[in-house]
């Protein structure tokens, strides 16, 4: 009778640490970070192009938080932001050859470009196998969720003081949303119990949709005289490769 009751005892105590301890290896969160690739027309330089996005190799980072409702499967939150500078030079070019009627002395320009930027709040789920039990897996993902994408200051002014007035080209809206889809793949290594390497590679698909307005204003008069305006749907697509730690919880 003692024995049993030292052994219920002793159950007690532990069987809720590791009904906790398997609560606790369900969760699983993860920073990783690396570089944006543009890819398709969002890297295009096109000048005729309302697609063409002249984007450059960026920055990316993502954090995860998993709910393993398998060994193999998990449903996953993602906190995703991405950027990509914009090839000024080619894009000035543009800019200039879209006015080329209104100033002659490109010197005399002032130009303001920035880059793309875009947030991601994601959901989706992901799917794991051991290539080497306990220590090496391969990964796959896929998500989505909604988009907001920061809209670059692509800007120009020309104060022609010949004819004495100002002349703008610029976009006109600064944000847009959308829906994004992500796909992931990759290997993650475990480190230690708490602790494993992941290696990542991603594609990323959205859109952004704005306009683009360009016109001229007399000094002394505030009305401004459109030259022209367009619209603009930039596919952003890009290959994005990155590196970081996952930590069980």
């Amino acid at each position: 009778m003692k024995k049993a009751f030292t052994f219920l005892f002793t159950a007690a105590l532990i069987f809720p640490a590791i009904i906790a301890t398997q609560a606790q290896e369900r969760f699983k969160a993860s920073v990783s970070m690396g570089q944006v690739y543009p890819l398709s027309e969002f890297k295009k330089t096109d000048f005729t192009s309302t697609k063409a996005g002249y984007a450059q190799t960026g920055f990316t980072l993502n954090v995860d938080g998993d709910y393993f409702l398998h060994n193999r499967f998990s449903v996953s939150l993602r906190f995703h932001l991405g950027n990509a500078p914009i090839n000024q030079l080619q894009y000035k070019e543009r800019m200039v050859g879209e006015l080329h009627d209104y100033f002659s002395k490109s010197d005399t320009v002032q130009y303001d470009i920035n880059y793309w930027q875009w947030i991601s709040p994601l959901i989706g789920c992901k799917f794991n196998y051991p290539i080497v039990l306990n220590k090496i897996y391969v990964e796959a993902g896929i998500f989505t969720g909604i988009n907001f994408i920061q809209i670059p200051d692509q800007n120009l002014i020309y104060n022609d003081k010949a004819n004495k007035q100002i002349v703008v080209s610029q976009n006109v809206e600064k944000n847009d949303i959308s829906v994004p889809f992500a796909f992931n793949a990759g290997f993650r290594f475990r480190i230690n119990e708490t602790v494993q390497l992941r290696i990542n590679s991603e594609y990323f698909s959205t859109k952004a949709k704005y306009n683009h307005v360009s016109y001229y204003e007399k000094n002394n008069s505030s009305e401004k005289v459109e030259i022209d305006k367009y619209k603009l749907n930039v596919p952003i697509q890009t290959l994005n490769a990155t590196i970081g730690l996952i930590y069980n919880f």
